[in-house]
């Protein structure tokens, strides 16, 4: 009965696995859509109307141009992520057919770009100064170098998304380990931080 019920979560573990890869590989095809639909409403509208929203479609090419600049990075994030467990294959068998994801699923997808945005960017360092900062200083206060070895002060780091916060405390001397449940965050994570 046990080995019947770690395959069956193995098994649990896989398919949600290939969903989160899935949302990842429908990004491109979702995005552009929501753009197609955006250029429909516009190109429906009056000429009167058309003229209150003047670069709108200039705008959407913008848009579309992201889409597939994220698209490429998401490539390398999830060309990674396939041996990132266990290192075996995660690759769809033939009996295994491609569903498309959810709306929860790509809109985890497009919190997972943000996330590198706010993270690992020039554009995200000021809301990561104003989120991380008082972290890493705090942790710095109570336990100051003068005072101990921080390479013996561990840190635990719940939530931890990208890894930002826990690479910060890191760069401190602090022992730190991130912790995070998202499997969206986790295949990121991975790519950002080992790749």
């Amino acid at each position: 009965m046990e080995d019947e019920n770690s395959k069956d979560e193995e098994q649990l573990e896989r398919e949600h696995f290939l969903r989160i890869i899935n949302a990842f590989k429908y990004y491109r095809i979702h995005s552009s859509k929501r753009v197609k639909n955006a250029v429909a409403s516009f190109q429906s509208l009056s000429d009167s109307h058309k003229k209150m929203l003047p670069g709108y479609l200039d705008n959407l090419t913008l848009i579309q141009n992201c889409v597939d600049h994220n698209y490429e990075i998401i490539q390398l994030v999830i060309k990674d992520a396939e041996y990132m467990f266990e290192n075996k294959t995660h690759e769809p068998t033939e009996d295994e057919k491609e569903v498309p994801p959810t709306q929860f699923d790509m809109d985890k997808v497009r919190t997972t770009i943000k996330q590198f945005v706010r993270d690992w960017s020039a554009d995200g360092q000021s809301e990561r100064e104003a989120c991380y900062l008082p972290v890493v200083m705090e942790i710095c206060e109570k336990f100051p170098k003068s005072k101990c070895d921080p390479s013996k002060i561990s840190v635990l780091v719940p939530g931890a998304g990208l890894g930002r916060l826990a690479y910060e405390i890191a760069k401190q001397g602090y022992s730190c380990q991130g912790n995070e449940w998202s499997l969206f965050m986790l295949m990121a994570s991975n790519f950002i931080l080992n790749k």
